[in-house]
């Protein structure tokens, strides 16, 4: 099954307006937030190929400039995948993957599990009752903080993995305990009865079979898409599935001016470990030391 990764991005951004192209982030690392992304996932063992869409001239001629493929979409698309499925009808592949532009840390072995993820699910038809039509990752939560946090997004499993629900509030609860009887201490506690880590974040990446992705803007939104502002919310009311592969692999989105000074701060610190005779050593293209 072939694969291919489309990168939406747009100039707007309530929290971070102009971010994937911020002149700081170049400055700095080298590369825009864009780039850095772009080159990541090129890496990716499993795909044939990675296309940026935008509806942004700007955008498109920095991606131009730094010699990626990119695409002008319509500015009337109203989420991500939405504009991701606009180009997919031109794209030859099984398997469509969704990579954020905003996740400069995202791991290429990030981008293979999600496509590996459907290439294994059963079924293979966008219908509701043949398997997975989407797959996408989670983390594991181990604090009392990123668990409150309303940018983490929390995703509930079924056993075969299958995502339950997506949520910004803190999910799964437990009733007998009380939200503040649920931490011991600033580690997350496991439920009785559940194996330990039963709190997990959802990680913006998507994989979807191509067949399902475009029929995925004609679905009507739904409620609980509107209220929680999770495009995946859609998938999940029309009755079709999501498979969540939990992963080591930390990523963190650029959302608001503090997530994008800790980006760079990465950076400082690493320059300043440069100067070390041990630390010279050259990292290999699209890399950022972890």
């Amino acid at each position: 099954m072939k694969a291919f990764v489309v990168i939406p991005a747009r100039y707007g951004s309530s929290r971070l307006p102009g971010k994937l192209i911020l002149p700081e982030a170049k400055t700095l690392t080298g590369k825009f937030l864009i780039e850095h992304v772009y080159f990541r996932v090129r890496e990716a063992k499993g795909v044939q190929g990675v296309l940026v869409a935008t509806d942004d001239r700007r955008i498109f001629d920095v991606v131009k400039g730094f010699g990626g493929e990119v695409v002008m979409t319509s500015p009337e698309h109203k989420s991500g995948t939405d504009r991701v499925a606009e180009v997919a009808k031109k794209i030859d592949a099984d398997i469509i993957v969704n990579v954020q532009g905003d996740e400069p840390e995202v791991r290429p072995e990030m981008v293979d599990t999600v496509v590996e993820a459907l290439q294994k699910d059963k079924g293979g038809r966008a219908t509701p009752d043949q398997g997975a039509v989407m797959a996408t990752l989670a983390n594991v939560i181990d604090s009392r903080e990123e668990y409150q946090d309303p940018h983490a997004v929390k995703v509930v499993m079924d056993n075969k993995g299958h995502a339950l629900y997506f949520s910004r509030s803190p999910i799964p609860y437990a009733a007998s305990w009380g939200t503040e009887d649920m931490f011991k201490s600033s580690k997350v506690q496991g439920f009785k009865g559940l194996k330990e880590g039963a709190y997990y974040k959802h990680l913006g990446i998507y994989s979807y079979r191509r067949d399902f992705l475009l029929r995925y803007s004609q679905l009507p939104r739904s409620p609980l898409e509107e209220a929680e502002k999770l495009e995946q919310l859609r998938v999940l009311s029309n009755g079709y599935k999501i498979k969540v592969v939990v992963t080591p692999h930390k990523c963190c989105g650029v959302d608001t001016p503090e997530d994008f000074r800790r980006f760079l701060d990465k950076y400082r610190l690493l320059a300043v470990g440069s100067q070390k005779p041990e630390s010279r050593k050259r990292m290999p293209e699209g890399q950022v030391s972890r």
